[in-house]
């Protein structure tokens, strides 16, 4: 049987559910701060949301490790080389370290917001490039800039929906 289809898939998947669960977790945010309080059903569907999104980040961690399992024993090691790869472990690194601050309550909101999405999207992106050219520092500074550009735009959908309380806040 030929496993390198099968992680592929899981890989796939895991960026789309993380993607798509960092997506509805902000649009859930945003709808349920509009009023300034998150009641019971809409921190219902957050939970959905969040759950969706962990068990993207688990199987994209999961499929990883087994990615590098099975390069090792196709002796196929030059994957461990190249630019694409350290990019994505570079972002996926960012993005447990947001999770991390993000459930401590140790980062803005908005801030953890922009790195989410601009991680998960990077993630899903580059999984789709495979083969791509560009040096590893010219990927993490598109990757800088645009959580930056994210983090403008996240702010700019707070600010016109949310109260002004609610986003100036380290607490989600």
């Amino acid at each position: 049987m030929e496993w390198l289809p099968a992680l592929v898939l899981v890989h796939i998947v895991g960026a789309v559910l993380g993607a798509g669960g960092a997506t509805f977790a902000e649009i859930n945010l945003v709808r349920a701060l509009r009023d300034g309080e998150i009641s019971p059903d809409e921190s219902e569907l957050m939970k959905g949301a969040y759950a969706v999104l962990r068990l993207g980040f688990f199987l994209l961690v999961l499929s990883g490790f087994a990615f590098l399992l099975y390069f090792r024993l196709m002796d196929k090691t030059e994957f461990l080389y190249s630019p694409e790869f350290w990019a994505k472990l570079t972002i996926i690194g960012a993005l447990s370290v947001n999770a991390i601050l993000l459930q401590t309550r140790k980062i803005n909101i908005l801030w953890g917001s922009a790195i989410s999405l601009t991680s998960w999207y990077a993630a899903l992106i580059l999984g789709v490039l495979r083969k791509m050219d560009y040096p590893y520092f010219a990927t993490l500074l598109v990757y800088v800039i645009s959580v930056v550009v994210m983090f403008f735009i996240v702010r700019a959908v707070h600010k016109k929906f949310c109260p002004p309380h609610t986003t100036n806040q380290k607490t989600s």
